[in-house]
């Protein structure tokens, strides 16, 4: 329940710090399912999101909760641009490079986790992750002019690209550069994919052109707490990602900005 608190806190962070923001206060929201919860471990989840909003320097004003039927908590966030530079999702430019800053593939492993197919761990790779706050992504990008940002969540890494398009632009997403979690397309092959990650699909593959009919539900898989998508001029971008590697954050360039077409987004190897 403790790791739980933290990735909910680090997924209600990451959209402030999409926005270039640095995050000041958080407002607790606990819908305690008491049937199958005892109060020990809603403690746990509350310590677990107030240690992630500690480590990112958020003051916790208070909280609300009642009782529910299905345990569910999360944090309302408010941030502060100091610098007058908002990061907007859509205002990418012809010619950038976009970088993302996770591995994808954590819905189809919570999938696999939920079904018992795989063990918990503290320790696997994509709870590490999705505990991993993009405040430390956040911080390295601001020391560059960045086009536009946003983060990987629900929609899944497709989805989100999508939210980048803008009336200049269609992206090119290469397949071969994005990572993923280990064993993601092992689970993904025995059919243990979220409904969310197909629903996904089904919603915006018309937007998209698989150019090599590569297999692409890991494109559509729903995040939570996924990596930023930092969008800028190509002349900064491999610098800007070697910056993120020495600090032990997982980024890789995965897609290009090109002039506006036919499709929003293209799906190449």
């Amino acid at each position: 329940m403790y790791i739980y608190g933290g990735i909910a806190a680090a997924n209600s962070l990451s959209d402030v710090f999409a926005k270039g923001s640095d995050a000041h206060t958080a407002m607790s929201i606990l819908m305690w399912d008491k049937e199958h919860l005892n109060t020990n471990e809603a403690n746990e989840i509350l310590q677990g999101a107030l240690n992630k909003l500690i480590e990112s320097s958020t003051a916790l004003l208070g909280g609300h909760s009642i009782v529910d039927s299905e345990q569910k908590f999360g944090l309302s966030v408010t941030g502060i641009i100091k610098d007058s530079i908002f990061w907007r999702n859509n205002t990418a430019k012809i010619g950038d490079l976009i970088i993302l800053t996770k591995p994808i593939g954590s819905g189809i492993l919570s999938s696999a986790l939920k079904a018992g197919e795989m063990e918990f761990s503290k320790d696997l790779d994509f709870v590490k992750s999705m505990l991993e706050l993009n405040l430390y992504a956040k911080n390295e990008a601001k020391k560059f002019s960045i086009s536009a940002c946003s983060d990987v969540t629900g929609f899944g890494l497709i989805g989100h690209l999508n939210e980048m398009i803008n009336q200049s632009i269609s992206i090119n997403l290469y397949a071969n550069e994005v990572a993923m979690f280990d064993r993601v397309r092992e689970f993904a092959n025995i059919g243990i994919i979220p409904g969310g990650s197909h629903k996904n699909k089904a919603t915006l593959e018309s937007s998209v052109l698989n150019e090599n009919s590569i297999d692409d539900i890991f494109f559509y898989d729903a995040q939570t707490s996924g990596g930023l998508l930092i969008a800028l001029d190509s002349s900064n971008t491999n610098e800007l990602n070697k910056i993120l590697n020495d600090k032990g954050i997982q980024s890789k360039i995965i897609a290009e900005c090109v002039p506006k077409s036919e499709y929003k987004i293209y799906l190449k190897k």
